[in-house]
C-alpha cells in the first residue's frame, strides 16, 4: 500500500530555503526584507523542524553525561518521551557548562548539517544585506 502521510522529503524544506539563500548570493533581486524572511525560515527550521537525534539528558555518572539517542525534531525539542520534550530549554540545560550545552548541536550528521545550514544561512544573509 502507499503511504499516506507526508512525503519524508517534506521535513528537508529548510534545505531548499539555504539554497535560495546562497543561489541569491550573487546577484541583487532580494532586499533586505527578503533576507530577513529567509533567515527566519532557516532559523525556524534547524530550531523546530529539522530531523535530528533528541540529545536530552539520559543520566549523569560522576563528569559523563549520557545523551538520548532518539529521532526528534529541531535542535530545541526532544523526541517523544514526555520528559525530554523541552528538556534542552529546562533548568538541565541552564545548570550545564558551554561545551555541554553545545555538544547535542553535533550529536550527529543530521544535527551537524543543521548547525552549519543555520551558520551559512545566517552569513549568507549578512552579506546580502550589506550589498
Amino acid at each position: 500500500m502507499a503511504s499516506r502521510g507526508k512525503s519524508k522529503l517534506w521535513q528537508y524544506w529548510g534545505y531548499g530555503v539555504l539554497a535560495v539563500l546562497l543561489l541569491s548570493l550573487g546577484s541583487a533581486t532580494f532586499g533586505p526584507a527578503v533576507y530577513l524572511v529567509l533567515l527566519g525560515l532557516l532559523l525556524v527550521f534547524v530550531l523546530f523542524t529539522a530531523p535530528v537525534y533528541c540529545g536530552a539528558i539520559n543520566r549523569r555518572r560522576g563528569n559523563a553525561v549520557e545523551f538520548c539517542r532518539n529521532n526528534s525534531t529541531g535542535l530545541i525539542l526532544g523526541c517523544h518521551l514526555r520528559q525530554h520534550k523541552f528538556q534542552k530549554l529546562g533548568r538541565e540545560w541552564w545548570s550545564l557548562g558551554w561545551r555541554q550545552k553545545t555538544e547535542g548541536l553535533w550529536t550527529g550528521g543530521q544535527a551537524k548539517m543543521a548547525t552549519l545550514s543555520f551558520v551559512v544561512g545566517s552569513v549568507v544573509s549578512v552579506v546580502g544585506l550589506l550589498k
